[in-house]
């Protein structure tokens, strides 16, 4: 049987029957927290999954783009018109709460350059499906790159909530349970031996004086 060191008096058994509903109440609320995090960890693995395959679905497609450019052009001419993008990046980072926990929403904004970087018609139209390619491929990878950190801080989370029930469920709900029943059955331990030292003793006087119990 687990027992908390604690002395068995009335005084302590209702101050842990107090602890013991606050115990409980904080296990009901962390069983929930836990299933939230495990729907929305789950639907997020999915979303993440989806993004993956699309993401790589877009890297084969830049590289089956960038090889038929190259062999179209020389390496020169699309290296400088369909790689070296001169556009501007604007990647904006956002936070949201889930539970708790803090999980990115990142926004990333990508103009085509005011000027051409090079003649037109300089590597033909391959260069500029190319760079469509990886303007695409890095549109789906900083998307990719949001639903994996959440996943993450998500399962940590999970991870951390799990261990807490656990405690909770096998070591002080048990522990406290287990003190008040001691304590209780304590308690009215010594209830019957007072109860049974009055009418020794109401006997005892009885007999003394001569009188009936």
């Amino acid at each position: 049987m687990r027992r908390t060191d604690i002395p068995p008096t009335k005084s302590n058994l209702l101050r842990l029957k107090e602890d013991f509903g606050f115990v409980r109440s904080g296990h009901a609320l962390l069983e929930q927290k836990r299933e939230v995090l495990l729907e929305e960890l789950t639907e997020m693995q999915r979303e993440t999954a989806q993004l993956r395959r699309a993401a790589e679905a877009a890297l084969t497609a830049a590289y089956e783009a960038l090889r038929d450019a190259l062999l179209a052009n020389e390496r020169r001419s699309i290296e400088v018109e369909a790689l070296a993008f001169s556009g501007t990046q604007n990647l904006q980072l956002r936070e949201r709460s889930i539970m708790g926990v803090v999980v990115p929403l990142l926004d990333i904004e990508m103009s085509e350059p005011a000027e051409p970087t090079t003649a037109p018609g300089w590597a033909g139209p391959g260069a500029v499906i190319v760079r469509r390619r990886v303007r695409g491929l890095l549109e789906r990878l900083v998307h990719l790159a949001e639903s994996e950190v959440s996943c993450h801080r998500l399962a940590a989370e999970l991870q951390k909530t799990q261990r807490k029930v656990n405690a909770l469920e096998h070591v002080f709900i048990p522990e406290h349970r287990d003190t008040i029943q001691f304590i209780e059955s304590t308690l009215e331990e010594r209830e019957r031996e007072a109860l049974f030292h009055r009418k020794r003793l109401k006997r005892e006087r009885a007999a003394l004086s001569g009188e009936e119990p």
